[in-house]
This record gives C-alpha cells, structure tokens and sequence, in this order.
C-alpha cells in the first residue's frame, strides 16, 4: 500500500470515529455510501457546487428521520428550497474540494407557518473539518422570529473558503433548539446552500 493510499485510508477512517457531542462541531458516520459527484456547473472557469443535489450521500445525524431533508420553505411569501434540518440535528458533506476562490453561499430562516406557534428559536452552525481534522467554526447565528421580528425574513449569507482552497474537507450543517432548550415548531432551514466561484 503506497504512502499516499495509506493516508487516505486513514483519514477516512478519522473522520469516521468523529462522533456528535451536542453542542460542538462534529460529525458520525451512519452509513456507508459510495460518493457520486453532485450537479456541477461549469461556466466560463468557474462552477457551482449545488450542496442539495449531494444530500443523499451526506451523513445525518438526527432524531426523527423526518427532521432532515430536502423541502421547500415560506417566508414572507418567498418560497425557497431547502436543507429542512428541525434541531437537533447534523448534516455532513463529505470530500467537499475546495479551490483558490471558493465561496460558500445560503440563506437561513424558520418558516413563517411556525411564528405564531410556542418555542425559543433555532442556533445555525456550520463547520469545518479540513485534512488534517482541525475543526474551523465557520458560522453561528441564534434566530427567533417567534418572538423577534426583525428576524422574520430571509438572512443570505456567503463566506470565503479560500484558506482551505486544495483541501478536501467536510462542511457540517448543524441546527440546535434555542436558550431554553425548546424545539416545538422549529421549522430551520438553509435555503439554497452552494458552493461557488
């Protein structure tokens, strides 16, 4: 076995023993699925990498298998498509390439059907696990809209992966119920997440 192979086995096998301790960045492997490549765009040297289109080959972590998965979501009568990931749960994309320019793009909200209902709002998180399994916190919000207004509203976000361009690394997803600990009505969701040039 070459240096080069041996490496990669080993850190297949590290990212694997990666295990979900509530409120820290991390992942565990529930299945064993061969990687198929996501619709990727090419336009004019650049791409886009649509996370959604690989959803089936990501490692969940969830409660309810029913807390995750693709949807669409309203808020303010604007219909997007999302990652639906109801707290507490961990989605995990694994050998995401990233390249010299590569940002990440998403918006994040709770559907507006849920803000009249009782509950304390959603933390959003997303994470970072680069080759060498360093964990990078790459975002984190808290949203009540139930009891906030001003969050009763798409929030677009975009972050520069550029410091891990030539990496394959893994982007982790990650909802957990409010201060109080309240996940009644939680409808999360990361409308549109991609990767881009």
């Amino acid at each position: 076995m070459t240096y080069k192979r041996q490496k990669a086995v080993l850190f297949t096998f590290l990212i694997a023993a990666i295990s979900f301790h509530g409120s820290g960045c991390s992942q565990e492997s529930k299945k064993e699925s061969a990687k198929e490549e996501a619709e990727t765009v090419q336009v004019e040297g650049t791409y886009k990498y649509k996370l959604l289109d690989d959803l089936g080959n990501a490692n969940i972590i969830t409660k309810n298998v029913n807390d995750v998965g693709k949807r669409k979501l309203t808020i303010n009568g604007e219909e997007r498509t999302v990652l639906f990931e109801h707290p507490n749960s961990e989605v995990a994309f694994r050998d995401i390439v990233i390249n010299k320019n590569t940002q990440l793009k998403f918006g994040i909200g709770i559907e507006e059907r849920a803000w009249d209902k009782r509950g304390d709002g959603v933390f959003f998180e997303i994470c970072l696990v680069d080759e060498k399994l360093r964990n990078t916190l790459l975002f984190l919000e808290y949203i009540d809209p139930k009891n906030h207004a001003e969050y009763r509203g798409w929030l677009d976000e975009q972050i520069d992966l550029s410091a891990f361009a030539g990496q394959k690394v893994i982007l982790i997803f990650k909802t957990t119920s409010g201060p109080k600990g309240n996940a009644d009505f939680d409808w999360a969701g990361w409308s549109n997440p991609e990767l881009s040039e």
